[in-house]
């Protein structure tokens, strides 16, 4: 269900079949996740409460699923086997976490936090030599930045005369 929720909200962008799906996959994970705190959990929250709605429910989640990852990241970086440990996620998951932080700081309406979170992600792709794939957020939320800076420094100017 959490592959199909991804599909209509992502791929498809059909809000009313996502918010369908987010409905019953928010019953299951009810059900399932009470105090278990896993990556996939987190994840899966963070995108249940972004397609009904819930921006700082899934801010909360998605960040505590970053947390998880890096936590994951960190063990395997002293692991014998890290690898094994990585299969799953590795720093690309961490940077696609970050940017769909990103997108949810933006669309809650805290520019500033969203390029803050970028900047991780990018300094996180260039360190571990792998491709930012959120240049085009990064790209359009500086020119949005520019521009409520400039109507800002207009609108100071106007008061000023």
């Amino acid at each position: 269900m959490y592959h199909q929720l991804l599909y209509w909200h992502y791929d498809r962008q059909n809000t009313r079949k996502a918010r369908q799906l987010a409905g019953r996959l928010n019953r299951l994970l009810s059900e399932a996740t009470a105090n278990q705190h896993t990556i996939l959990g987190e994840g899966a929250w963070a995108l249940v409460l972004e397609c009904l709605g819930d921006l700082s429910g899934a801010i909360k989640h998605r960040g505590k699923e970053i947390q998880l990852i890096k936590r994951l990241l960190q063990v395997s970086s002293k692991s014998p086997h890290p690898k094994a440990i990585l299969k799953y996620y590795d720093y690309s998951d961490l940077s696609d976490r970050l940017d769909l932080l990103a997108i949810l700081y933006h669309d809650a309406g805290n520019l500033d936090q969203a390029l803050k979170v970028l900047r991780q992600s990018k300094h996180i792709c260039e360190k571990h030599g792998i491709p930012f794939d959120g240049k085009d957020l990064w790209e359009d939320y500086l020119a949005e930045a520019n521009g409520a800076f400039r109507q800002s420094h207009r609108n100071s100017q106007k008061k000023a005369v």
